[in-house]
């Protein structure tokens, strides 16, 4: 296969215009060639070459596009990706991977057999605040852990009208937008839990569940993942708690509101955070007093994702995100769907 690899995206919204899109231009060996949106312009705003198309099977009958990126709708993930594999194509798709985690160990088992690359967006593994907790963990900064808490909050009242992910649809809501990210970031940070402990809500009393908090249970401490749009008040992005001390972080990586702004991710400061925003290190000293210091924020790199993306097709280097880990993510989610449900803890 010769390069740059020609790609199509598939719904093309606001993740795929103002996330995929630039991550690809700014990776050589990738070239947006085509995207299907079913309604709007005929054309991309402020580009030229660019294809419009309105069904996505037009995009799979093309025998020069190579890779598909698929953006649609959740609950379409499964029924493109599987039809996009039958074409021949390598394929990204945006989290969550499906719905249901039959449905990702199913498009897993085809791509092996036809021997494509397979892989999922699960591009917060390479937000700053993430990758400090990571070296944090790896230097034994807050000594062993007791505690790790991962949040996502935000404050919008109102709901939108019209917007897919507040509909009552297979893989709406708060848990299926954001609990992949924090799950897939525990998993790689901590491993499988043994247990699960899930509480899943509607406050705004919308279609969906709007807020959630996951516990999961390690031997010797827990890690708890939540999620809200009714938290107006600063919450801490992450807090690590250990037997020598503890690591707090406010803020979100300024990768995704960058990218939103039209910032090029290949300028040389991409990914590099304020030093206002740096997290806090509290470590009990030799002396027993507690110093307080601020820790550099690890630089950002989602252009990791799409240049190994590019690699894996070409070079047969290994996938960052392979689909298997993306698919435990999925089915953590079914397990924590049925631990509220129930009202119970359940074995992982």
């Amino acid at each position: 296969m010769t390069q740059p690899l020609q790609t199509a995206i598939i719904g093309y919204g606001k993740s795929g215009k103002n996330i995929h899109t630039p991550l690809i231009d700014a990776c050589d060996e990738i070239v947006l060639r085509s995207v299907v949106r079913r309604s709007g312009p005929e054309h991309v705003e402020g580009r030229s070459g660019i294809e419009v198309i309105r069904d996505y099977r037009d995009i799979l009958r093309k025998p020069e596009i190579d890779l598909v990126v698929i953006t649609a709708p959740n609950h379409l993930h499964y029924n493109m990706a599987r039809d996009a594999l039958r074409a021949g194509k390598h394929v990204v798709v945006d989290k969550p991977f499906t719905v249901t985690s039959d449905e990702a160990y199913e498009l897993i088992a085809m791509a092996h057999d036809l021997r494509l690359v397979l892989t999922v967006f699960q591009n917060r593994r390479w937000d700053g605040d993430f990758l400090t907790i990571q070296k944090l963990i790896s230097e034994n900064a807050v000594g062993r852990i007791v505690e790790f808490e991962s949040s996502f909050n935000r404050f919008r009242n109102e709901l939108r009208p019209g917007a897919w992910k507040e509909k009552a649809l297979p893989g709406s809501g708060i848990l299926y937008d954001l609990a992949p990210h924090l799950i897939d970031q525990a998993l790689q940070l901590f491993g499988k839990p043994e247990k699960l402990f899930a509480d899943i809500r509607n406050e705004r009393r919308g279609e969906t569940d709007d807020w959630f908090e996951i516990i999961f249970y390690y031997d010797g401490f827990r890690a708890v993942l939540r999620a809200g749009m009714l938290v107006p008040e600063p919450t801490p992005r992450f807090v690590l708690h250990g037997e020598k001390g503890s690591y707090v972080k406010f803020g979100t990586d300024p990768q995704e509101e960058g990218l939103a702004a039209g910032m090029d991710p290949g300028r040389p400061d991409w990914g590099r955070e304020e030093v206002s925003a740096n997290g806090v290190l509290w470590r009990q000293e030799e002396s027993g007093k507690i110093r307080q210091t601020r820790v550099e924020t690890v630089r950002g790199n989602y252009l990791h994702f799409y240049q190994n993306v590019a690699d894996a097709i070409l070079k047969g280097t290994p996938i960052s995100v392979k689909p298997e880990e993306a698919a435990v993510v999925i089915r953590i989610i079914e397990l924590a769907k049925e631990s509220h449900q129930k009202g119970m803890v359940i074995a992982v």
